[in-house]
């Protein structure tokens, strides 16, 4: 490992830029102890100051985990679930299983989705009353782990005119959960269209993700809509872990 003293880039950079491929490459996997600052100091022929700079730079992006006194970690996070067209079939829902259930259970995996309280109704917000024709929505917050993880948190808001048919709010359910009661009340869902966008982490979401302050994550709208149009439930969601923007849309499938 060396620094390549004609580069623009900064220092404390090119040594993260070491350490981030060594961690996407598997050389350090997942819990594994990077290099204390002594040793950044050593190998690199720099200050304490650059090699702390270098560590808190992948700690901001939530690849290690710094614990006081031991030493810096690669962070254990589970598998990012694959984006799957069948991931909302109504085979899946016919077994009583929702997108999360379906997707982890196909990979393997354990998962839990905990409520964060009872559902309201709330007054929405204007940009969501614009998507779903109605001031007025009953939302049920939660949090999912995956392997152990928490990973995502989200939003699911169904207008009050739709919840007034279906009785989400009065503790209905339905195989497949929430799509599945739609399409058993008379909302068949027809296509999907989903909104991804990488952004830092609000404090709050980081506390309950266990992420570092301002680390990136991915923010997740999606709206469930029948044949006519309608926008039936409005998802927001916010998952440990970056990406770009990308906006897709996709039918719903048997």
């Amino acid at each position: 490992m060396s620094i390549d003293v004609t580069s623009d880039r900064p220092v404390f950079a090119q040594i993260a830029d070491t350490l981030r491929e060594q961690i996407r490459s598997g050389v350090l996997a997942p819990g594994a102890k990077l290099p204390s600052e002594p040793d950044l100091v050593a190998q690199f022929k720099v200050n304490r100051n650059t090699a702390r700079r270098a560590l808190a730079e992948l700690q901001q992006e939530g690849l290690i985990d710094s614990k006081r006194g031991i030493g810096s970690f690669v962070r254990e996070v589970a598998p990012v679930l694959a984006l799957r067209n069948d991931r909302f079939s109504r085979s899946a829902r016919a077994a009583g299983k929702g997108a999360l259930a379906a997707e982890a259970e196909a990979l393997g995996l354990t998962w839990q989705s905990e409520d964060q309280g009872p559902i309201e109704t709330v007054t929405v917000s204007p940009e969501i009353a614009e998507v779903i024709g109605e001031a007025t929505a009953v939302v049920k917050r939660r949090r999912m782990w995956v392997a152990g993880v928490p990973t995502q948190l989200a939003d699911s808001y169904i207008p009050a005119s739709v919840d007034a048919q279906i009785s989400y709010s009065a503790g209905q359910t339905a195989p497949g959960g929430i799509y599945g009661l739609l399409e058993a009340n008379g909302f068949p869902l027809a296509r999907f269209r989903e909104e991804l966008m990488s952004r830092q982490a609000r404090p709050e979401e980081a506390v309950a993700l266990h992420l570092p302050t301002g680390a990136p994550v991915t923010a997740l709208v999606r709206h469930a809509i029948t044949g006519d149009g309608r926008v039936v439930e409005y998802f927001d969601s916010v998952a440990a872990g970056g990406l770009h923007r990308y906006v897709y849309e996709f039918d719903a499938t048997d």
